[in-house]
Order: structure tokens, then C-alpha cells, then sequence
């Protein structure tokens, strides 16, 4: 099997930035396609889609959130970064999508940061969260109807397992038990080149081909 860190590291000691690199960008455009998939096969979510397929994604309104209703008792910094956002001329976000398992909804949002600044995951995410508090949300604005959310999943790339826990256990204690759950794309990554399920290969396939179509076409070729 190989191995998985290599995708997105530089080759021949080229001054390739890695944060930049040209593979992280062409994943970045596609991954979602592969986590919504394998959530649905294996993990039997159901994603909200268009009739074209593509995900409808759901709308989360800052003025629907009060941080009141949240234990946000240890987290007086976050706390502050959240209401001042929440006073600013932004209105809402748009996360990745809308899932359903049980009759349940979870707002899933995906972010590929496969090689992120030296601060770590830990700080990163929650620099985004106190800028996304999409997390302190009860409802969402889905197809013009106000629907309530029972939980979150955060798609990140990778980190070690103590990590994920300590960000699982810190944003659970302000939303609520066992509301929110990060899964890691490398993992899954892994599971679908490990088992290669049919779909995955069908997905990876399209790309390679519009992919090698339009680099035919810069070398001039038919």
C-alpha cells in the first residue's frame, strides 16, 4: 500500500511549496466527492443533493445564534471572538452539506488542509470555529425551510488520535454530548485505495481523464 503522506510532498528536492503544492490544489477539487460517498456507502449517512447531483448545501444564519445557549463557560476567549462575529456585517456560511442517518440531521462541512502551519490542527481549527461558529447552530435554512440539526461532522485531513479526541471532547462539552465528530480524510482515504470500491474507482477515473484531457490539450494535442 503506499504511503498516503507522500501524495502531497515535493519530488527531487524541487522548491515546490508544499502547503501549495499543485497536487494539494487538484484534491482540494475533488476529495469532497470521495468523503460524501464513503459517508453514504459505509457509514449509511444520505447527503442532500440537486437532481444534478451535486450537494445542496445548507445555510447557517449568524442572527439564529446565541452563544447564551452553550456551555461557554471555559471558553471565554472563544466566547469573545464568537459575539464579535456574530455583531459583525457577515450574515451567514454555507457549509459542505446536509446529511441524514436515522431520521437525524448533521451538518458536514470538509476542509483539506493536508499539510497545515506549524501551530498544529489543534489551533487551526479552532481559529476557523471562532470564525465559523457553525457549530453553535441549532437550525439550518435548507430549501427555504427551517430545519433543526442534531449534530456535526468536520472533515480534516489528518491528526493523532489524542488530538481528535481532545478537539471531539472540547467542542461537545459547549454543543452538547456526542454531537459533534471529526473524521480524518487521510483514514479514509487509506479505506477506499485498501478496498477499492467500485465507486471510488469510478470517481477517481472521471478525474483522471478530465484531467489528462486538459493537459492534452496544453501540449497541443488532439
Amino acid at each position: 500500500m503506499i504511503d498516503i503522506d507522500k501524495l502531497f510532498n515535493s519530488e527531487d528536492n524541487k522548491p515546490e511549496s508544499k502547503y501549495g503544492s499543485t497536487r494539494s490544489t487538484l484534491f482540494g477539487k475533488f476529495y469532497e466527492r470521495i468523503i460524501a460517498k464513503w459517508l453514504e456507502k459505509t457509514q449509511n449517512y444520505d447527503l442532500k443533493r440537486w437532481a444534478s447531483g451535486a450537494a445542496h448545501k445548507p445555510r447557517i444564519y449568524w442572527h439564529k445564534i446565541s452563544p447564551v445557549n452553550f456551555n461557554l463557560e471555559n471558553e471565554p476567549k472563544f466566547r469573545a471572538k464568537v459575539e464579535k462575529l456574530l455583531q459583525s456585517s457577515k450574515s451567514h456560511c454555507t457549509p459542505d452539506g446536509l446529511l441524514e442517518r436515522n431520521g437525524n440531521l448533521y451538518i458536514w462541512e470538509a476542509k483539506n488542509w493536508p499539510l497545515y502551519p506549524e501551530q498544529g490542527p489543534e489551533s487551526q481549527i479552532w481559529n476557523y470555529f471562532s470564525e465559523h461558529p457553525w457549530i453553535l447552530a441549532k437550525t439550518c435554512d435548507f430549501g427555504g425551510k427551517e430545519l433543526k440539526i442534531s449534530g456535526f461532522l468536520f472533515s480534516f485531513w489528518d491528526m493523532d488520535g489524542t488530538t481528535k479526541d481532545r478537539i471531539e471532547k472540547r467542542v461537545n462539552n459547549i454543543v452538547g454530548k456526542n454531537k459533534f465528530k471529526v473524521i480524518l480524510t487521510k483514514d479514509i482515504l487509506g479505506d477506499c485505495i485498501q478496498n477499492q470500491y467500485d465507486w471510488y474507482i469510478q470517481i477517481i477515473e472521471q478525474e483522471k481523464s478530465n484531467v489528462d484531457r486538459f493537459f492534452d490539450l496544453l501540449l497541443g494535442k488532439t
